[in-house]
């Protein structure tokens, strides 16, 4: 059987290996261009739960090889913080781990089975010609997946972008900082969010996020992140944690959740950020990527033929998906109007309502 994977992001790569596991003798090639994946999918992930369960599924091993340079941090505690007020909370048990680490991970594993990973860019006029030639042609290119775009109406794709704008930076410690935190800061403008996530003692991914509204009326509408770092800085730093943010050089994103009424259509199937995305909040994404690119696995475990495979495969996963759909269709709700939610919200009950995200309205 001959597969061909557009994209070499963790669901492209996941099944790659999981399917060659499976039969070595199965022909599969990934594409992947170059640089293309370091986007606005991020900096790191959170391995937690079910994502580590999946990970130790394709590879026991997985944690020796993932972090054999350097273990991170042991994710445990949370820090939540408003202007004057300053909270820690239990956080689920996991690691957190860079885009760069984890792909590195997934590459050397593909290779090391015999998959073909190919650096080139898959232009939608090349996709009909890549189909014909193979069994099975996956669409694992993510949010902005050209497999997705280019047959929507096959698929019945779906695209809210939501009225939030975000970007990522690093942020460097001065002294051990091993907490996830979450900072929500009132300005003039409205709220603004900090979300940081350990990669080492001293280092984090950090997403820096705001609604559309207080986004336009503040000063970052005329800046690019990088030149927002000063500001941003001085507005999260306090005398208990310095802020020093690092810039990505990425620009500021609008989000963008893709659903899709259909998972295929003829000998093409979508799986990963290519089908559903997510709102990093939900904590699902990385999950869901490995969630059904081992569904599709287990389906060719299952059945003989290419269509009911794939039926089966449709017929399974948006009953599994349900769920982390509409948690994050809610907190993207809740954070598009998140100033009108804390706005008249008394100082000393900020954390507990911004806790509480959807299940908390005026």
């Amino acid at each position: 059987m001959r597969i061909i994977i557009i994209g070499g992001g963790p669901a492209g790569l996941y099944f790659a290996s999981a399917m060659k596991k499976f039969n070595p003798g199965f022909d599969i090639t990934v594409y992947e261009a170059k640089n293309e994946s370091i986007n606005s999918f991020g900096l790191g992930y959170t391995l937690q739960g079910l994502t580590k369960d999946l990970l130790a599924h394709l590879d026991e091993d997985y944690f020796t090889s993932l972090f054999a340079n350097n273990t991170p941090p042991r994710l445990s505690q949370a820090t939540v913080k408003t202007n004057n007020d300053c909270q820690t909370f239990k956080f689920s048990d996991g690691h957190c781990v860079s885009r760069f680490e984890l792909m590195r991970y997934f590459r050397n594993k593909a290779t090391s089975l015999g998959i073909t990973i190919e650096e080139k860019k898959v232009l939608p006029s090349e996709l009909s010609q890549l189909q014909d030639s193979c069994d099975l042609l996956v669409g694992a290119d993510g949010v902005n997946s050209i497999v997705r775009k280019e047959y929507a109406a096959k698929f019945v794709t779906q695209q809210h972008e939501a009225k939030i704008k975000f970007t990522w930076f690093y942020n460097d410690s001065p002294k051990p900082q091993t907490n996830v935190r979450f900072y929500v800061i009132k300005t003039s403008t409205g709220f603004i969010q900090l979300s940081s996530y350990p990669l080492t003692d001293t280092r984090q991914a950090v997403i820096i996020e705001m609604t559309e509204k207080c986004f336009q009326s503040s000063r970052f509408l005329q800046q690019s992140p990088a030149e927002a770092i000063p500001h941003l800085n001085k507005i999260f730093t306090s005398e208990e944690d310095k802020i020093d943010l690092v810039s990505t050089n990425l620009p500021w994103f609008s989000f963008k959740m893709n659903t899709v009424k259909h998972l295929f259509h003829e000998n093409m199937v979508l799986i990963g950020d290519a089908a559903f995305s997510f709102h990093y909040s939900a904590g699902v994404g990385l999950q869901t990527a490995f969630n059904m690119a081992n569904a599709l696995t287990t389906c060719f475990q299952r059945c003989n033929d290419i269509d009911t495979i794939l039926n089966h495969y449709s017929e399974m996963t948006p009953i599994a998906l349900r769920a982390p759909i509409d948690k994050s269709l809610n907190d993207i709700n809740w954070l598009e109007n998140i100033d009108e939610h804390l706005l008249n919200t008394p100082e000393h009950r900020l954390i507990e309502h911004y806790l509480e995200k959807n299940k908390y309205t005026k």
